[in-house]
């Protein structure tokens, strides 16, 4: 059935056009994207106008009757800022969760800003905090707490009891292991790597076993 709500998506790039296809897909009316660059604005995405930038949130209401917002864009940072300015000004956020994603019933996770792809399994006691993404063919064990933000790449393994602190990002492929406790906040996991011990906020961990190569700059 369609969504009749007026949907706008933030970032017009090749994942906006993803999720474009898979919101039509769930009957979702899509109206138009905005994007921080400005020389995207006016152009047409798969039938759909890039209307301008974000500097546009504020007036979508009054101008287009737009209702929902969404930002599925990977930057964590970004997406979880905009998608809280868009809350705050009164807009919803909806959660976008694949028909094909296999979610246990007793999952904890919000009605806001969640992002599931197709394939994936989230298993039981699994808490799944606003503005998480969890990409294609992903596995997310018992007892895992994803915080704010993180970001889940296509085709991960993510251990039981593990806490994903505020902005993680596990690239393509990574392995967290069981036995691990806490990926600290905004750490960087590279794709492929496997995890095997805690990992420090803002670190960026790669390998087999992972281990640091750099940290992150705090801003």
């Amino acid at each position: 059935m369609k969504n009749m709500t007026k949907s706008i998506i933030v970032g017009a790039g090749t994942y906006g056009e993803t999720y474009l296809y898979f919101l039509r897909e769930a009957g979702v009316d899509v109206i138009g994207f905005l994007d921080d660059n400005a020389q995207l604005t006016g152009r047409i995405v798969r039938g759909v106008p890039v209307l301008g930038t974000t500097e546009l949130l504020p007036s979508l209401k009054e101008l287009y009757g737009v209702g929902n917002v969404y930002c599925p864009i990977g930057s964590n940072k970004v997406r979880v800022k905009i998608l809280e300015m868009a809350r705050a000004l009164g807009y919803q956020t909806p959660n976008f969760i694949h028909s094909r994603a296999s979610i246990s019933s007793n999952v904890s996770m919000p009605s806001e800003g969640v992002y599931i792809e197709a394939n994936t399994y989230i298993y039981p006691y699994t808490t799944i905090e606003r503005d998480v993404m969890i990409c294609v063919g992903s596995i997310v064990a018992h007892h895992s707490h994803l915080s704010q933000g993180t970001f889940i790449s296509a085709g991960v393994n993510f251990g039981a009891s593990v806490h994903a602190g505020k902005c993680a990002y596990m690239g393509i492929g990574s392995t967290i292991m069981t036995g691990v406790k806490e990926l600290g906040e905004d750490c960087l996991v590279g794709a492929g790597a496997v995890v095997v011990r805690d990992v420090p906020a803002r670190a960026v961990v790669v390998g087999v076993p992972a281990r640091i190569l750099k940290m992150k700059e705090n801003i």
